[in-house]
């Protein structure tokens, strides 16, 4: 043996006795007992193509109910329509207790494929992140939702409330067709519920650490508009005075992104700023801290990002515009859509008369949702108080608060009936993936998906579980 021989052999002794050591300590830390049926069922579940329109809830609701049925969960399919079904389940604790709703929806919006990395529906796992239309809005949530409930029930845990699981269909086209209607006609679905868990939960990270959990208490007021443009059709070399319907489809939208939509300041949105701002040492943080004395500034502008300005004002945005079938040829009909959200306490009769009043003659204004003002939940709750003390403990140097969510959800629903509803999001997002919802490339850490469903699982057995 040479000396270089003598060298290496007590160098590769050493690797080959410390590496199946470091291998299991590694496979200990990383994978949990339910990581891998959670990331296989989110896989799954992102490969069912439930985009809304025109909505085909049905093919994801079947599943959910085979995976809860395969754990000896009773679940079956609800609603009107044999395409767009919900799932129900329910867990029996035999207490009076008020019980749990573990809420989200099971349709995502559309994606254009060509536009993606990687295909929308494919549930892609890759480069540290899993792939697909409904990985952040909100088929996550659902997985870990119900990850919660089968583990509750394979270790035959004693409740002290009964938790309902609840998939519904139709929430990214306003909840009418999913929640609205099961609450109308099945009512009794929701006996003794008092609390709600759904989506619309935020986490503030720097880097891979959680600065602030936000639990969402309050939303903006939705109003959903098309405006509809009629004009003489026929040859465009010759085009009418008015410019057709096109013409006057563009000047009222013009006329409509005109409305004033100034800063205003609402107490929970100044609370939530506050609390942001306190997990900040730089510029933002400053404005947030003092967000009273900034919305006149015009630091507000400048180092506020539009996720939080739209907190500070009413949004109108242009999401649609259909009108023409070829470049040389005028339409006899024009169509745009506009999506418009207001601060939570407005009604959308003011908004409205603007819009018409704006639009004038050159286009007809419907209303495709047109939401209203809904108390914000209370945190002085028993599940508030059970979020905090989980969430903090999920991440120790972290804070909790209340927050008011851009977006739309069906918590407004029970938040108009009386029921605490909560928007919560277990998992750590960065910025930069966290625009992808309703976008491209829409996709989540692996990492902090698994991670979010322990957070999950934490959050319902705190709440739920009977202590021995």
């Amino acid at each position: 043996m040479t000396a270089h021989c003598r060298l290496i052999v007590p160098f590769l002794l050493t690797a080959l006795l410390v590496a199946p050591l470091s291998c299991r300590r590694a496979d200990g830390e990383a994978e949990d007992p339910v990581d891998r049926e959670a990331r296989d069922a989110f896989v799954a579940y992102l490969k069912i193509d439930t985009t809304n329109p025109p909505g085909r809830e049905t093919a994801g609701a079947k599943f959910l109910q085979q995976l809860l049925q395969k754990e000896g969960i009773e679940a079956r399919l609800v609603g009107s329509d044999p395409q767009r079904q919900l799932v129900y389940a329910r867990l029996r604790s035999g207490s009076t207790e008020k019980a749990l709703l573990l809420l989200h929806h099971i349709d995502v919006v559309p994606a254009v494929a060509a536009e993606w990395t990687r295909p929308p529906f494919g549930g892609t796992i890759s480069d540290g992140y899993i792939w697909g239309r409904g990985a952040l809005d909100v088929k996550s949530l659902g997985i870990a939702e119900a990850m919660a409930l089968i583990e509750l029930k394979r270790r035959n845990a004693p409740l002290r409330r009964d938790i309902v699981f609840l998939a519904v269909a139709g929430e990214e086209t306003g909840g009418a067709q999913g929640t609205a209607e099961l609450l109308q006609k099945n009512p009794e679905l929701f006996d003794n519920v008092g609390y709600v868990i759904n989506e619309g939960g935020y986490t503030e990270t720097i880097v891979d650490r959680v600065a602030l959990w936000g639990i969402e208490v309050q939303e903006k007021v939705p109003l959903w508009l098309s405006l509809h443009a009629k004009g003489t059709a026929g040859h465009a070399a010759s085009p009418p005075d008015d410019g057709g319907a096109l013409g006057k489809l563009v000047r009222a939208l013009d006329a409509v992104q005109q409305i004033p939509t100034p800063y205003r300041l609402t107490p929970d949105v100044e609370r939530y700023f506050h609390q942001v701002g306190a997990t900040r040492h730089d510029e933002r943080g400053e404005i947030m801290r003092n967000i009273a004395g900034e919305l006149a500034g015009e630091r507000l502008g400048r180092v506020l990002t539009p996720s939080y300005r739209s907190l500070l004002h009413d949004t109108i945005a242009i999401t649609r515009v259909e009108g023409g079938s070829s470049v040389n040829s005028l339409p006899a009909n024009a169509v745009a859509d506009i999506d418009i959200r207001l601060l939570p306490d407005e009604t959308t009769d003011a908004m409205l008369k603007q819009v018409r009043n704006a639009a004038g003659k050159d286009a007809d204004v419907e209303v495709l949702l047109a939401g209203a003002p809904t108390p914000a939940t209370s945190e002085n709750t028993d599940l508030y108080r059970s979020l905090e003390s989980v969430l903090r403990r999920a991440e120790p140097s972290s804070r909790v608060a209340p927050i008011v969510g851009a977006g739309t959800t069906d918590s407004r629903f029970f938040r108009a009936r009386g029921i605490a509803a909560y928007g919560v999001s277990p998992f750590k997002v960065n910025y930069y993936d966290a625009g992808t919802a309703h976008g491209i490339d829409e996709r989540i850490r692996t990492r902090f998906f698994e991670e979010g469903v322990r957070v999950m699982r934490a959050i319902v057995s705190d709440f739920c579980e009977r202590k021995r």
